[in-house]
């Protein structure tokens, strides 16, 4: 569930106390020095999976974190922080990164770092366990402190994947398919770190992946279908097409049997639910014809499917 908060209603005074302890409460060791009188921010904060994500928006800041000297190295964390708006410099293990809107990078919280912000802006940010990006980027440590390019193909499909879970999360997200999300998450971000040394296929696959998580979050959509999908996913029906003939299947073939089998899991799941009430959960508009389509896939009725499971 994604919880929001705001500064504003707060007297002048009290802002920044609550502020800090708010971040401090997030990411242990962070604060923030705002650079005008009048400081106002706003966050959204969201558990998905084993990852912790927010999505703060302040005035021009001073934000800094100290080091986090009592992690063993298993519990190093590895923060993504992509500028969706505004311009920062970061500085971290004696590098200097700059940033401008749709740039990415990462910092480690085994040692202190600093954003000077001398605008408003907007960050998208998300750490993880070290391990996670570890186990699939060798040279983790030498991308630390290092701009990530928002022109790179591989970075905008993240930022664009970032803001597809954000407003998925703001409406009707299955937050039992969070760490499955997460899993896209942190291959899209390993990918964004080496994009040079992806092949085509890899890359391809990357979006049938992306393509995954998309329509599990929105299964429920009844517009949702091949030509959505491109559009939200910033790639031609022609390409999604492509990707998704590689994986052995057709993306209507596809959106049709993730809605039926979640289907089949509400009917043995959810007895109070009528089938007519799960067929319009998962995006069907018509109880007859998903009848159909459900004793095509299975073999049963939604009536007979349910009594024997």
């Amino acid at each position: 569930m994604i919880e929001r908060f705001s500064t504003r209603g707060l007297d002048m005074g009290d802002r920044l106390e609550f502020w800090n302890q708010l971040l401090d409460g997030t990411y242990g060791g962070l604060v923030v020095d705002p650079l005008q009188p009048h400081f106002h921010a706003q966050m959204a904060r969201w558990q998905l999976g084993d990852m912790t994500m927010i999505w703060p928006q302040s005035a021009a800041a001073v934000v800094s974190r100290r080091r986090n000297a009592g992690r063993g190295a298993n519990e190093q964390k590895i923060v993504a922080h992509l500028l969706h708006s505004g311009e920062c410099q970061l500085t971290q293990r004696g590098r200097v990164a700059e940033l401008k809107a749709g740039d990415m990078v990462l910092c480690s919280d085994d040692d202190s770092y600093r954003f000077d912000v001398g605008r408003d802006h907007q960050i998208l940010v998300v750490e993880m366990n070290r391990s996670m990006l570890a186990s699939r980027v060798d040279n983790l440590d030498d991308m630390i402190a290092t701009t990530i390019s928002g022109k790179q193909a591989t970075t905008r499909l993240l930022h664009n994947f970032f803001l597809s879970l954000w407003r998925e999360g703001a409406s009707n997200f299955d937050e039992s398919m969070g760490q499955s999300y997460a899993s896209v998450l942190v291959e899209m971000l390993a990918t964004s770190l080496h994009p040079q040394q992806q092949s085509v296929p890899f890359a391809r696959n990357l979006l049938f992946e992306r393509m995954k998580g998309v329509v599990e979050a929105r299964l429920a959509d009844p517009d949702l279908s091949p030509t959505s999908l491109a559009s939200e996913l910033g790639v031609s029906l022609r390409t999604l097409q492509s990707a998704v003939a590689e994986a052995g299947t057709t993306t209507v073939g596809y959106i049709s049997s993730r809605r039926l089998a979640r289907a089949a899991q509400r009917l043995a799941m959810e007895p109070a639910m009528s089938v007519t009430q799960i067929a319009f959960s998962v995006g069907f508009t018509d109880s007859a014809y998903f009848s159909r389509r459900f004793h095509d896939q299975f073999g049963l009725s939604p009536t007979e499917y349910r009594q024997r499971h």
